[in-house]
């Protein structure tokens, strides 16, 4: 491989990405390569200060759209830099859990600030850097959010905590922009077993490292 590669994956909340990224991660090592494993919001230690500004409700002064959208592209800027941009230059695999497309799908289109205006924000904070593939675990947000809650991931999270219509204007936003970006979106059918989801992202992986190779 003559360059880094930049693996996002995105998906409603219970879609299992945690878990995927993980066995993504083993398989990649056991085969040579570097492989280091972030999120966003986070993955530096500013960046990790901003998640918990945007994660965690702050009683009587909650965010507004705008700030979550300005908030996270601070974020990405602070990830862009000091993470994304000196591990790709390494030849380094970078397994990010989500990244600026989550940023559309729940501030332009949940949250109705408009697709555009997020994406201007998100070129500005992140320049040139764009995921070389982005895996869309596409799942009903009502078996995601169920899941979540089973384990406790919902309770005290912004998001998470949102009404179901929320989370189906974000799964659907999430398709219309892999409809969008067909050359680095794939979408994973994350309602199948662990091994069957694993597999189809290993497919997609693959497929990508042979084009890079």
């Amino acid at each position: 491989m003559k360059k880094g590669l930049f693996i996002t994956f995105e998906g409603m909340e219970g879609c299992g990405k945690s878990t995927q990224i993980q066995l993504l991660a083993e398989k990649l090592r056991s085969a040579g390569h570097i492989v280091e494993i972030t999120r966003s919001p986070g993955g530096t230690p500013v960046a990790e200060k901003i998640r918990e500004l945007l994660k965690v409700p702050t009683p009587g002064d909650d965010l507004e759209p705008e700030t979550e959208l300005l908030l996270f592209g601070a974020c990405h800027a602070q990830m862009t830099r000091h993470l994304v941009q000196p591990l790709l230059a390494k030849g380094g695999i970078l397994l990010c859990d989500r990244f600026f497309d989550s940023t559309t799908a729940y501030q332009g289109y949940a949250r109705g600030l408009g697709a555009e205006k997020v994406r201007q924000i998100n070129r500005f904070s992140c320049g040139d850097v764009e995921p070389d593939l982005t895996l869309l675990l596409d799942l009903d947000p009502e078996i995601g959010i169920a899941r979540s809650r089973k384990r406790g991931g919902a309770e005290g999270d912004r998001f998470d905590s949102e009404k179901m219509k929320f989370h189906q204007d974000v799964r659907n936003a999430f398709l219309t922009l892999a409809a969008e970006n067909p050359h680095r979106f794939r979408i994973i059918h994350a309602a199948g077993t662990q091994d069957e989801v694993h597999q189809e992202i290993m497919e997609a992986v693959y497929g990508k490292l042979a084009e890079l190779s």
